[in-house]
């Protein structure tokens, strides 16, 4: 009898072992093909059908135009049709009706911030223009909510950063003022879960670097403020993934990171998901098919062309 206690608790263990060893893969960073072009200053990023989307930023020669596309299927990388002017610490992005939106962002010369919309068609692999937004606008977030792209305004070239958030309706291609965050977010964590923009830290209105996590109701047209961040970032990679908000590495106030928090909507928590090999700030992240991915950015050897994958909802 002992013998086969024995031998069942052995078999219990070794059960045990698996699924922790599983899990423990499962939750690792993995390295696949590099960006064609290295860039950094949170490019705009999406995914669509698939496939991920990284627009601007700024490389080796400065603010680019470029488009880099990557295949998780093939582990491949492409260079489409480039944006029709420069771009960087813009807005975000978005993807309505399978067509990628660019609002704002930064050009170097003049050194301000841009009210264009740029407008993708993969299919077409050509860029169109919305109607411009109603202020320069950069360092801000992007969601789309109900086919209407919504997007923040921390920094409009002047001095301070504003609390602004305004909707775009691409079938009446108008803009229309929205209520305010109660405080500026200037290069945060964002993303959309179950129709509500989250926006958490980047910086304040002093220019310090914020664990503000607060929540747009599109319906109620408010505004509510939510669990704090553990670590105040900005400047961090960040999108959804299995209902949860993922805010990648970033910077406080002495440190570039490679925390990972996770924010739960449904228990209004944060808890921590597995580090980045590497600290890094400023890269671009896209969810494809429950699967994070990071891409460029700055870590202490300079700008990176990096692409890190996270499987699942680790």
């Amino acid at each position: 009898m002992k013998s086969s206690r024995r031998m069942a608790f052995g078999w219990l263990l070794s059960i045990f072992v698996v699924l922790a060893l599983a899990t423990t893969v499962a939750a690792m960073w993995m390295t696949n093909a590099p960006m064609p072009d290295a860039v950094t200053r949170t490019p705009a990023a999406e995914s669509i059908n698939g496939l991920l989307y990284i627009a601007g930023g700024i490389d080796a020669s400065g603010p680019t135009a470029n488009l880099q596309v990557y295949n998780p299927a093939t582990n491949t990388w492409a260079l489409k049709s480039s944006m029709p002017a420069v771009r960087y610490d813009g807005d975000g992005a978005g993807v309505i009706n399978g067509l990628l939106y660019v609002p704002g962002g930064w050009t170097q010369s003049p050194p301000l911030p841009n009210n264009t919309l740029f407008i993708y068609d993969p299919v077409a692999d050509s860029w169109t223009s919305g109607a411009s937004m109603p202020q320069l606008s950069g360092c801000g977030a992007t969601g789309v909510i109900s086919g209407k792209l919504y997007v923040t305004t921390p920094c409009n070239g002047f001095s301070g950063y504003p609390t602004i958030l305004d909707v775009y309706d691409p079938v009446a291609n108008s803009w229309t003022a929205l209520a305010s965050p109660s405080v500026p977010h200037a290069s945060p964590g964002f993303g959309v879960i179950n129709g509500k923009l989250y926006v958490a830290g980047g910086l304040n209105s002093a220019g310090d670097v914020s664990n503000v996590l607060e929540v747009y109701d599109p319906i109620a047209n408010t505004w509510t403020t939510l669990e704090h961040m553990h670590t105040g970032v900005a400047y961090p990679a960040s999108t959804v993934s299995c209902g949860r908000l993922y805010v990648i590495g970033g910077i406080t106030a002495t440190t570039n990171e490679a925390i990972v928090q996770v924010y739960n909507p449904l228990t209004n928590t944060w808890t921590s998901a597995t580090v980045l090999p590497t600290a890094n700030n400023s890269a671009g992240a896209g969810n494809v098919n429950c699967t994070i991915y990071v891409a460029g950015g700055t870590t202490s050897g300079g700008t990176v062309a990096t692409n890190l994958s996270l499987k699942g909802c680790s």
